[in-house]
């Protein structure tokens, strides 16, 4: 069975959370290759592996290349050659780090209003968390003992609890990065929480929705 994972739109893990999951050399490439965003690129980059080719595998490959010139391509199927002719340019293959890392599980972003909003205005989003690191003794009780109960910066900073901002990204290069690895890899998935908690009928019971099964139809 596989694990469903979610995480909010405002953690200040969220761009590595996504990245970590890609699995597609070409993605990864294209995000080095087009995100303004530094962080995304970097992560991107660190997730990215390069492999040479051998002197074995670039004579195999120039010999596959070879076949271009002759009528039928000595039998071998036109991709074959091209795919033989892009390592040859690239010298080498591309792969991922850490291909088995969260093998089994299905990944999820909770989106909210204020994310969206902050894509349709092009302004920036604040990525924070609470600030456990600065909390006294009291805040640091109400945080072991209710955080759980929240699990919303949002709600905690109306408590009057402090919150740590990690940092500010464009909220439509996070947008993009969501956007593209949703189409290529079909992760993260995407949950409107606050619309969601809007629609529900479990705030009639003082419930609200914390989370859910993206594959749920």
């Amino acid at each position: 069975m596989a694990q469903m994972i979610m995480l909010s739109d405002w953690h200040p893990d969220i761009i590595e959370f996504i990245i970590s999951k890609m699995q597609n050399p070409t993605i990864l490439q294209y995000l080095i290759e087009n995100a303004e965003d530094e962080q995304i690129r970097q992560l991107a980059a660190e997730k990215l592996k390069f492999s040479p080719l051998t002197a074995t595998e670039r004579d195999m490959y120039q010999g596959i290349v070879n076949y271009k010139m002759l009528p039928g391509y000595g039998g071998f199927p036109e991709h074959v050659i091209k795919e033989a002719e892009n390592k040859l340019q690239n010298g080498g293959s591309y792969q991922v780090h850490n291909p088995e890392f969260l093998t089994g599980a299905n990944i999820s972003v909770c989106l909210t209003k204020e994310f969206m909003d902050a894509v349709e205005q092009d302004e920036e989003y604040t990525l924070r968390f609470p600030d456990v690191e600065n909390y006294n003794t009291e805040q640091m009780d109400a945080y072991n003992n209710t955080w759980h109960e929240y699990g919303d910066v949002r709600e905690w900073e109306k408590l009057g609890y402090p919150t740590r901002v990690y940092r500010r990204i464009k909220a439509k290069e996070l947008w993009n990065l969501i956007s593209i690895c949703a189409t290529y890899s079909a992760e993260p998935g995407i949950f409107y929480i606050d619309n969601a908690n809007d629609m529900t009928n479990a705030k009639a019971y003082g419930q609200k929705v914390v989370a859910t099964n993206p594959c749920g139809k």
